[in-house]
């Protein structure tokens, strides 16, 4: 079972390359940075939700948008919702979703752990959206964790892909 979740997880990376390749880029000029190439950023303490959502002007030919937010819950958890929406009906829907780690000594996020979630028309014959929300325990206090999320769709042969990532957020076990 294990090697069979590890080789969808590397399926669905490969496609998600693909995917990128397919498409052409936008130029980029030097008053406009692509969405795709922000950095996370750590956000204050009081600041406990972040959120992101793909471009609505990138919506795709099946995907629409898809969507990642994690929350300090304030008792020593995080809250991490995701969710992918296809404008016409699809065959299947793929979320893998990674949870990083600042690492002040590197300068640089470290992955701590990551799931993979699918729904497929077997499911739901209507299957145009997908939404997974989970508790994450466990992780050290007082760091800055963010969440990042690959979101895919399929239709016969054709696949889509997106990411999004949110911002950092301090987890604490108490009110700041």
């Amino acid at each position: 079972m294990k090697a069979l979740k590890r080789t969808l997880c590397s399926i669905l990376i490969c496609m998600l390359m693909m995917t990128n390749m397919a498409y052409a880029m936008p130029a980029i000029s030097e008053n406009s940075v692509d969405d795709d190439l922000r950095e996370s950023v750590l956000l204050t303490d009081n600041e406990k939700t972040s959120s992101d959502s793909t471009n609505n002007s990138m919506r795709g030919i099946m995907l629409s948008a898809g969507l990642i937010e994690i929350t300090n819950q304030e008792d020593g958890t995080l809250h991490i919702s995701v969710d992918t929406y296809a404008h016409k009906i699809v065959d299947s829907i793929y979320q893998t979703v990674f949870l990083e780690v600042w690492d002040e000594k590197k300068e640089n996020w470290v992955q701590v752990d990551h799931w993979d979630f699918e729904k497929s028309k077997a499911e739901d014959p209507e299957l145009t959206s997908y939404h997974v929300g989970f508790t994450v325990t466990g992780c050290e206090l007082n760091r800055y964790y963010r969440a990042r999320a690959m979101h895919l769709v399929e239709w016969g042969d054709e696949a889509e892909a997106k990411v999004t990532q949110t911002n950092g957020v301090l987890l604490t076990d108490h009110a700041v």
